[in-house]
C-alpha cells in the first residue's frame, strides 16, 4: 500500500544546520537592515526553513520582520502593512561576537525560486545598534540553497520610520550588505514520475536502469511491479547518486542552451514556410495566439515586410543560449550611495 501512496517531500530537516556567513567588514553601524533572500531551484528542495538570523553591535530592543506572501509587483514594499513580525526581544551589547536571534517559533519559509525580505530593526537610541556593510558585489552571500542580497539600511529608531534619527533628509539608505549569519534547513523533494527531471543527470541514469532491469526476464527485478520500482526510488536521496549543485547547475543550463537551439531552428521552419508559401498568395502560416502573415506586394510574395527577419519573435529574452550565469543574476548595477552613514 505504500508503494501507491507515496510521500512527495522529506519528513525531515537536514540534521546538520546550513549556516550561511556573510563578509564582515564593518563599515557601518545604524538603526537597522532589510534585505531580499531569495530560494534557489537549483535542487530538488520542496521548501528552506530559516531558523535563525545573527546581528552584533549595540542592539538593545530588536525586532525582525518579514515580507508577507504577497505579489506586489515583484518588489519588496518598504510600507508596514506589508511586513509581519516574527521576532521581538532586548539583547545586551555584543560588538564582537555575533548575537543569534531565534526564529524557531515563527521560521521563515521560503519555496524554490521565492525572494522574501528580511528587516531587522532596533530601537536603541543612537547610531550603534547594527552593523552592516557596503555593497561590495552583486550577492552578498551565494550558496546551493539561498542567495542573499543587498537592501538598505535604515537611519529611523522607528520601524519602518521615515524621519533620520537628526530629524531631517532621507531615513534608508540604498547599497548595503547585511552582516552577520542565517541558519537554516532544508526540505527535500522525493522522487515521482512528476519529479523526474528536477532530479540530477546520474539519479535519472539509475532510474532508467532499474527499468531496462524490470524488463529483462533474467533480472529478479522483472518480478517487482511499477510501483514497486517507483517505491525504491521513492525513498532514495538526491545525492545518493553522487550528483552536486554544480552538475546540476550546468545541466540546467544545457536544457536551456538546447532549447534555445530548439526554438530558433522552429523559428526558421516557419520563416521558410511563409517564403516558400507566400507565391500563393497572402495566407495565415502559423497560428498559436501570434498569427504570422504573409502578404503580397505588387505581386511578389513577402513575409512579414520587406525582409523576413521581423516575422516572429518565439521566445523571450530571459532563455538567451550564451547566458554563462545563474537566473539568480537579475539584478542590475546599482550606483553607489552618495549619503554617507553618521
Amino acid at each position: 500500500m505504500a508503494a501507491l501512496n507515496r510521500a512527495t517531500k522529506a519528513n525531515y530537516v537536514i540534521h546538520d544546520h546550513v549556516e550561511a556567513e556573510t563578509s564582515d567588514r564593518e563599515d557601518h553601524t545604524f538603526c537597522g537592515i532589510m534585505f531580499p533572500v531569495k530560494c534557489k531551484d537549483v535542487l530538488p528542495i520542496d521548501h528552506v526553513v530559516i531558523n535563525s538570523v545573527s546581528v552584533r553591535g549595540a542592539l538593545g530592543p530588536l525586532t525582525v520582520w518579514v515580507s508577507k506572501d504577497e505579489n506586489i509587483n515583484g518588489e519588496i514594499s518598504m510600507c508596514k502593512k506589508h511586513w509581519k513580525k516574527i521576532y521581538q526581544k532586548t539583547h545586551g551589547r555584543s560588538f564582537r561576537a555575533y548575537k543569534e536571534l531565534d526564529l524557531s517559533a515563527e521560521p521563515i519559509v521560503l519555496k524554490p525560486g521565492q525572494v522574501k525580505g528580511i528587516y531587522i530593526h532596533s530601537t536603541l537610541r543612537g547610531d550603534e545598534a547594527i552593523v552592516y556593510d557596503n555593497k561590495d558585489k552583486q550577492k552578498t552571500h551565494d550558496d546551493s540553497f539561498l542567495t542573499i542580497l543587498p537592501g538598505r539600511a535604515h537611519v529611523s529608531e522607528t520601524p519602518f520610520g521615515s524621519r533620520p534619527i537628526w530629524g531631517w533628509g532621507h531615513a534608508w539608505r540604498d547599497n548595503r550588505e547585511f552582516v552577520g549569519q542565517i541558519k537554516y534547513g532544508a526540505i527535500y523533494r522525493l522522487w515521482n514520475p512528476t519529479e523526474h527531471l528536477c532530479f540530477g543527470t546520474k539519479f535519472r541514469s539509475l532510474a532508467k536502469n532499474l527499468f531496462l532491469l524490470q524488463r529483462r526476464i533474467e533480472s529478479p527485478f522483472s518480478t517487482l511491479p511499477d510501483d514497486c520500482i517507483f517505491y525504491i526510488l521513492n525513498m532514495c536521496r538526491w545525492d545518493w547518486m553522487n550528483d552536486t549543485a554544480g552538475d546540476m547547475k550546468e545541466c540546467q543550463r544545457e536544457l536551456r542552451r538546447a532549447r534555445r537551439r530548439r526554438l530558433e531552428r522552429e523559428a526558421d521552419d516557419v520563416l521558410m514556410e511563409g517564403v516558400d508559401g507566400s507565391a500563393d498568395g497572402g495566407h495565415v502560416v502559423g497560428g498559436d495566439g501570434d498569427e504570422l502573415w504573409v502578404h503580397n506586394h505588387e505581386g511578389n510574395g513577402n513575409a512579414g515586410g520587406d525582409d523576413g527577419d521581423d516575422l516572429v519573435d518565439t521566445e523571450s529574452d530571459e532563455e538567451d543560449g550564451d547566458m554563462e550565469q545563474d537566473d539568480d543574476d537579475d539584478d542590475d548595477d546599482d550606483d553607489d550611495d552618495d549619503d554617507e552613514d553618521e
